[in-house]
């Protein structure tokens, strides 16, 4: 990253703090024993200096800041950086994270802990799946983009959040960056959350040279949809494949041509994608594991208790435990709240999938 003068960062200081927006960090706890509900959710916290991004203005033009947070949590450094800068993310954008630097070459990545501020609104209060949401409308939607200067990825994070400490180390080890804690958040309440220690790497350099960080797989630009259409009240059937993130799934729609018999005309079958399903609970996440992930856990509790076999811990594949290239056609209901479908069941063969113009 480019160094800075500290006369420039008090220019820049006494400028922009005075519209920076007002808030405090997510609430965070210490705990040494195994987390219940209803945290259901467990992500892989960097070892690195913290920083906010800001997305804002300064006269007419759009810009981004990043933000060092100091030790007693106040704003420190503030550089401009130097990448494209979309006008809906400058009504006010905050993200909260850890830059890491990527070996062998050394890219600069911001890895999105939190958000505060989406598009000038503020979101701190909301649930930790209303920000993953907003951060996928980040990403999907192209507004914000990696560049030499900066790139932008999330935590490794998973759903199974009952296994125990070697089969969370088996993924912390694996995971791309030096881990400095796994931090267990809830998708749907908001509760404090609850930080564990994770004996860290040595260096960067011990790492295999094809470990990469997790980012979400996205397909295109999401659609706008029309929350008011009288699809959104009824099951719905999309097509459904798995990320190699737990609990990240994909659901598409049909762009086909219409059959005369009020089907589909196979010929001109496409798909048409339509964000992120929402996983809501621990119940959910099982369920859908069974679909497209092979865990063990999910079909026998007892199995948590048992150590993983020479073969599966020496696989360091990051898609190990997914059929990246299963898809399945699944029922899905329209959760209101989250503003996103939930999974319920299995289509029948020959469920039709919904046509995208009814969305």
């Amino acid at each position: 990253m480019t160094a800075i003068s500290s006369a420039s960062s008090s220019i820049i200081s006494n400028t922009v703090l005075s519209r920076f927006p007002q808030f405090e960090l997510s609430y965070e706890t210490i705990s040494h024993k195994k987390v219940s509900e209803p945290y259901d959710i467990a992500l892989a916290i960097p070892m690195g200096k913290k920083y906010y991004v800001w997305w804002s203005y300064e006269g007419k033009r759009n810009v981004c800041y990043l933000m060092e947070i100091t030790r007693d949590k106040r704003v420190g450094a503030i550089v401009e950086l130097s990448i494209p800068v979309n006008q809906s993310m400058a009504l006010g954008t905050v993200l909260y994270g850890t830059l890491v630097s990527v070996e062998p070459t050394g890219q600069p990545v911001f890895v999105i802990e939190d958000i505060f501020y989406y598009k000038g609104i503020s979101i701190k209060h909301h649930t930790f799946s209303e920000k993953l949401g907003a951060i996928d409308n980040m990403f999907s939607d192209k507004l914000v983009s990696n560049t030499p200067t900066l790139a932008f990825a999330l935590p490794l994070m998973w759903g199974d959040a009952i296994l125990d400490d070697l089969q969370n180390k088996t993924r912390i080890d694996n995971c791309g960056y030096i881990v400095h804690h796994v931090q267990y958040r809830s998708l749907t309440q908001t509760v404090p959350y609850i930080n564990m220690s994770a004996k860290p790497k040595t260096a960067l350099s011990e790492q295999p040279a094809s470990v990469q960080i997790l980012e979400p797989i996205f397909y295109g630009i999401i659609p706008q949809f029309s929350y008011g259409k009288p699809q959104y009240k009824y099951p719905t059937n999309f097509v459904v494949k798995a990320d190699v993130q737990f609990d990240i799934y994909h659901l598409f729609a049909s762009s086909g041509r219409s059959s005369g018999g009020g089907g589909q005309d196979e010929s001109n079958k496409s798909e048409v994608y339509c964000g992120l399903a929402c996983i809501p609970n621990y119940e959910k996440s099982v369920f859908m594991n069974g679909l497209f992930r092979n865990i063990r856990e999910n079909r026998n509790l007892d199995y948590i208790e048992e150590s993983d076999d020479e073969e599966d811990f020496e696989d360091t594949r990051l898609d190990k435990y997914v059929d990246s290239e299963k898809t399945l056609v699944m029922e899905c209901v329209f959760h209101k709240k989250f503003k996103k479908w939930v999974p319920v069941r299995l289509t029948p063969k020959g469920g039709v999938v919904v046509h995208i113009s009814k969305l």
